[in-house]
C-alpha cells in the first residue's frame, strides 16, 4: 500500500476513535456527575450503562488505530492488543477505555501533523 493510502485509513480510524471517544467520555462523565449530585439510582445505572456499552468500540478503535499507526511508522509506540486485553483485565474496562484511547490518539495527531508538514514542505519546496 502506498504511504498516502495509509495515512488517509490512519484518518479515518482516528476520526472513529475520536468520536467513539468523546461519547463515552461525556457518558462516563455524566454517569459520575449524576452520582456526586446525588441523582436516583436509574439515571446512574442508565448512564453507566451506557458508558459501558460505548468501552468496546472504543477498544476496538483503539487497536485499529494503533495498527495503522504501525503499518505508517513501525516504531511508533501506540498501544496494541495486548495491553488492552491486559489493562481492561488488570484494571477496570473504564480506566482502560479512557488512558489508553487517549494515548493512540495523541500518537496518530503526532504522525499526521509531520505528515502535514512533509506534504507542505514539498508543496513549498517545488
Amino acid at each position: 500500500m502506498k504511504k498516502a493510502q495509509l495515512i488517509e485509513r490512519l484518518r479515518r480510524r482516528r476520526s472513529r476513535l475520536l468520536q467513539a471517544y468523546v461519547l463515552h467520555v461525556g457518558l462516563f462523565a455524566s454517569s459520575c456527575a449524576f452520582a456526586a449530585t446525588g441523582g436516583n439510582k436509574a439515571s446512574i445505572t442508565t448512564a453507566l450503562l451506557l458508558a459501558l456499552v460505548t468501552i468496546p468500540p472504543v477498544l476496538v478503535y483503539t487497536v485499529l488505530v494503533h495498527w495503522s499507526c504501525r503499518a505508517v511508522e513501525p516504531r511508533a509506540r501506540s498501544v496494541g492488543l495486548l495491553p488492552v486485553i491486559l489493562f481492561t483485565v488488570l484494571l477496570t474496562p473504564y480506566e482502560s477505555s479512557l488512558v489508553l484511547p487517549a494515548k493512540n490518539l495523541w500518537i496518530a495527531r503526532r504522525i499526521l501533523r509531520a505528515w502535514d508538514e512533509a506534504v507542505t514542505n514539498r508543496s513549498d519546496g517545488s
